[in-house]
C-alpha cells in the first residue's frame, strides 16, 4: 500500500485519481489555500488536511513528524514555479522564484519516500533547451533516486481535455515508465451533454439531474445529486455577444469593435461538441478568458461542467465560493490521468519473479529492472537477446485473410519500442570479458552497432540465421526473406570466448536451421530456432556462465542455455509469453 503525502494538494485531484487504484491511500494533504483544504478534507475524510505555508518551519516540522508517524512512502505534488525561463537560467534552481520546488525536494530528502511524483507546466520540459529539466533530473539522481520525465496529455487517458503537463516520477530502485496512451477519445458532448439546460445565472449548489445520461462517460461520472452546476451571472452585453456567436464558433463572428482588448483569438470561443476541450484554467467561468463558453448555450461552462471536463466525477464535492471553486478545478491534476499513473506504477512494481534451480526470470519491464540489477550488484557473463524490432505493419496481403499467419504485424509489443537506450544501461552489469549477441532487423544493424561502440563495446561480427525452409511471400515483387541477423559485440579489452570446435579449421558466421515448427513452436510470433540458439551459446559462452535475456519472449535463449549447462536470467513484460517461458524452462532436465 502506498501511503501518500500530497503537497500543494489543492482540491485533491491528483490524490483522487491515485486512490481509484486500491493500492494507494492519501493520508496527508498540504495547501496554502483554506478553501482548497476544506474541499480536500471533505473528500478525504480519513486524511489530515493541513492549511499552511510549506516554507514555515513549524509547518514543515509538523509534516515531517506526521509523515514518519503515518509511515508515508509516497509524495506527490505540483510546486508552483515561475523561474523556468531564459532569465532564470543563471541561477537555475536557486532562483528565488523556484524556491517552492526546492522546498518540495527538501521534504523528500527528510521523509525519504520510496517513490515521488512531481507535476508541472509543460514549459519546464523544453525551457532553455531543456536546461531546467536536466537540472531537476540531476538533483533527483543525486538524492539517490532513479528518475523518468515526460510530457503527458490528459486527452490520451480518457480525459475530455487537451491538457499537457510535465511529470517527473522517481523511485528508489526502479526506472518507472509512464502509462501508454489508451486511445479512449472522450468528447465535450460525452462529458457534459446531459447538463445542457442552464441559462446565465441559473443553477444552485445542489440540484437533481434533469436529463438522462447520454454516454458511458456520463454514467461513470454521475452521483446521487449534482453539485455546483451554477451558471455565471453574465452581463447583458456579454450575453448579447454570445448570441452573435453561432454554435461551436468564436469571436470571428463578432464585429471588430466588440473584440475587446484581448489579443488571443480564442477569447469568446465556444467549445466544440465532438472534440476535446482546450485546457481548463482557473477563469473558465468568463467568456472573455478563452475558449470556454458552452457549445450552444449563451453562457460560460459551469464549475460542474469544468469538473467533468477535468474528469472529476459528480461524487467529488467542492467547498468555497464560486471563484475559489473555479480555481480549485482549474489547478487540479485530472483524476483519470492520475489513475493511469497509479495503474502503470502498480503494474511495474508488482513484479512476478520465479527462481528455479539454474534460472531466475521476471515478468517485468527490462527498462524498469536494470537499476534494481545495478543496485543489487548483479553481474552477467553474456547478454543474448531478441528484442522487439519495431518493424510491425498492418497486414495488406490478400492471403492473410485465409492463412494462419500474422504477416508482418506482430502485435502491440513490437510497436513503439525503444531499440537502443537499453544497451548502455545493461552494459553496466556485463562482465569485463562479457559479450552481447543482439538479434535485430537489417534496417537497424548500423544503428545498434553504433550504440554498442558508444557503450564501451567493440562489434566483432554479424551472425546470420539462414532458414532452410523460408515462407515465401509476395514473390512477384520481392526476394524471399530467408535470413535473420544478430550482432556480436564484446566489452572493450575483453578476453572474449570463442569455442571453435577442434575438428573445424574455421567457422563462418552462418547458422543453418529451419523455421521453428512442430512441438517446438509456441505462439510467440518471432520465436528463434532452438538449434541456432544452442549453437551460438556453445561457441560464445562457457559452462556455468550466467546468460541474460532482457527480452526473453517464450524463453528459447533460456532453454538453450540450461540444456547446455549454463545459468539463465530472463525478463519478459508480456504475461502470456512469460508463462510460456516458465513452463518451457521448468521442463528442462535438472
Amino acid at each position: 500500500m502506498y501511503r501518500i503525502l500530497d503537497l500543494f494538494c489543492g482540491a485533491g485531484g491528483f490524490s483522487y485519481g491515485l486512490e481509484q487504484n486500491k493500492n494507494f491511500k492519501t493520508l496527508i494533504g498540504l495547501d496554502f489555500e483554506k478553501s482548497a483544504i476544506e474541499t480536500f478534507k471533505y473528500n478525504f475524510n480519513q486524511a489530515v488536511g493541513i492549511c499552511g505555508d510549506i516554507t514555515n518551519k513549524d509547518v514543515k516540522n509538523k509534516i515531517i513528524n506526521l509523515a514518519k508517524e503515518l509511515k508515508i512512502n509516497m509524495i506527490i505534488g505540483g510546486p508552483p514555479c515561475q523561474g523556468f525561463s531564459l532569465k532564470g537560467k543563471k541561477l537555475g534552481l536557486k532562483d528565488e522564484r523556484n524556491f517552492l520546488f526546492l522546498e518540495y525536494l527538501e521534504l523528500v530528502e527528510k521523509i525519504k519516500p520510496e517513490i515521488f511524483i512531481i507535476e508541472n507546466v509543460k514549459n519546464l520540459y523544453n525551457a532553455v533547451n531543456g536546461y531546467f529539466k536536466e537540472e531537476i533530473t540531476k538533483k533527483i539522481k543525486n538524492m539517490g533516486y532513479v528518475v523518468n520525465c515526460k510530457i503527458l496529455n490528459a486527452k490520451d487517458y480518457g480525459v475530455p481535455q487537451n491538457r499537457e503537463r510535465v511529470f517527473f516520477i522517481a523511485h528508489k530502485e526502479l526506472f518507472l515508465d509512464f502509462p501508454k496512451e489508451n486511445n479512449a477519445f472522450i468528447s465535450v458532448r460525452d462529458a457534459i451533454g446531459d447538463l445542457n439546460y442552464l441559462k446565465s445565472a441559473q443553477g444552485a449548489i445542489e440540484t437533481k439531474y434533469k436529463l438522462k445520461a447520454q454516454s458511458d462517460y456520463q454514467k461513470m461520472m454521475r452521483a446521487d445529486k449534482l453539485q455546483y452546476h451554477i451558471a455565471s451571472n453574465h452581463s447583458k452585453s456579454a450575453i448579447n455577444k454570445l448570441k452573435m456567436i453561432p454554435p461551436e464558433c468564436g469571436k470571428e463572428f463578432l464585429p471588430q469593435h466588440l473584440h475587446g482588448k484581448q489579443k488571443f483569438s480564442t477569447t469568446w470561443g465556444r467549445l466544440v461538441w465532438d472534440d476535446v476541450s482546450p485546457t481548463i484554467d482557473t477563469r473558465f467561468d468568463t467568456p472573455s478568458n478563452g475558449k470556454n463558453s458552452h457549445p450552444v448555450l449563451n453562457r460560460a461552462i459551469t464549475p460542474r461542467e469544468a469538473a467533468r471536463i477535468q474528469s472529476f466525477n459528480d461524487r467529488f464535492y467542492f467547498k468555497g465560493t464560486k471563484t475559489q471553486v473555479c480555481k480549485q478545478i482549474g489547478n487540479a491534476v485530472p483524476p483519470l490521468l492520475a489513475k493511469a499513473l497509479a495503474d502503470s506504477i502498480i503494474n511495474q512494481i508488482n513484479i512476478d519473479k520465479y527462481i528455479g534451480e539454474n534460472f531466475t526470470i521476471y515478468n517485468s519491464n527490462a527498462y524498469s529492472l536494470i537499476e534494481s540489477f545495478i543496485k543489487q550488484g548483479i553481474k552477467v557473463n553474456h547478454i543474448i537477446t531478441d528484442p522487439p524490432y519495431n518493424i510491425s505493419k498492418s497486414n495488406n496481403f490478400s492471403t492473410m485473410n485465409s492463412a494462419k499467419r500474422q504477416g508482418v504485424d506482430f502485435g502491440e509489443w513490437d510497436k513503439d519500442f525503444d531499440l537502443f537506450s537499453w544497451i548502455k544501461s545493461y552494459c553496466k552489469i556485463l562482465d569485463k570479458n562479457g559479450s552481447f549477441i543482439i538479434f535485430c532487423s537489417y534496417k537497424f544493424l548500423s544503428h545498434i552497432c553504433d550504440t554498442l561502440e558508444n557503450s564501451d563495446c567493440a562489434v566483432k561480427d554479424i551472425l546470420i540465421w539462414q532458414k532452410t525452409n523460408p515462407m515465401p511471400r509476395n514473390t512477384d515483387r520481392r526476394y524471399v526473406q530467408d535470413m535473420e541477423f544478430a550482432i556480436w559485440a564484446v566489452k572493450n579489452g575483453a578476453k572474449w570466448i570463442f569455442n571453435k570446435p577442434n575438428n573445424k579449421k574455421y567457422l563462418r558466421a552462418i547458422y543453418t536451421a529451419p523455421v521453428v515448427s512442430g512441438s517446438e513452436r509456441t505462439t510467440h510470433p518471432t520465436q528463434k530456432s532452438l538449434k541456432v540458439m544452442q549453437e551460438i551459446i556453445k561457441i560464445h559462452t562457457n559452462k556455468n556462465d550466467l546468460i541474460l535475456d532482457p527480452f526473453m519472449g517464450s524463453g528459447s535463449t533460456g532453454v538453450a542455455a540450461i540444456s547446455n549447462g549454463r545459468k539463465f536470467l530472463g525478463v519478459e513484460l508480456d504475461k502470456k509469453f512469460y508463462n510460456i517461458a516458465l513452463d518451457r524452462l521448468n521442463k528442462q532436465p535438472k
